[in-house]
């Protein structure tokens, strides 16, 4: 699915949804397409606005455990990685879906 085509048909954001409920663990490349997805859509359509919300959420909880887990950034991702998870946090923090402060130790170890 063209995930970016699709946002601009509010139609799709059904298809969209279930597009990344069914790719289970998101990857960081996928991760940034959520987000910018979030970004784009709608808040017109809450429900499926609000269920990208609480996969970005969900995503971010999960790499924030594994962080925790594997003490830093460096012994589970790349530096390609780490500037996608930037990208994420930043973008997720400033469109109130994750709380910055929750992520704020995270955030640090990737600049």
């Amino acid at each position: 699915m063209d995930v970016k085509n699709a946002v601009k048909d509010k139609e799709n954001y059904g298809e969209i949804v279930c597009w990344f409920k069914n790719l289970d663990t998101l990857d960081m490349a996928q991760m940034v397409l959520l987000v910018d997805t979030i970004e784009a859509m709608s808040e017109e359509i809450f429900e499926h606005y609000k269920a990208l919300q609480d996969i970005c959420r969900n995503e971010m909880k999960r790499i924030r455990k594994i962080y925790r887990e594997v003490g830093g950034m460096d012994h589970f991702l790349d530096e390609s990685g780490k500037r996608q998870l930037a990208y994420v946090t930043e973008k997720a923090c400033s469109l109130g879906i994750i709380l910055s402060e929750k992520y704020e130790d995270m955030a640090k170890d990737l600049t």
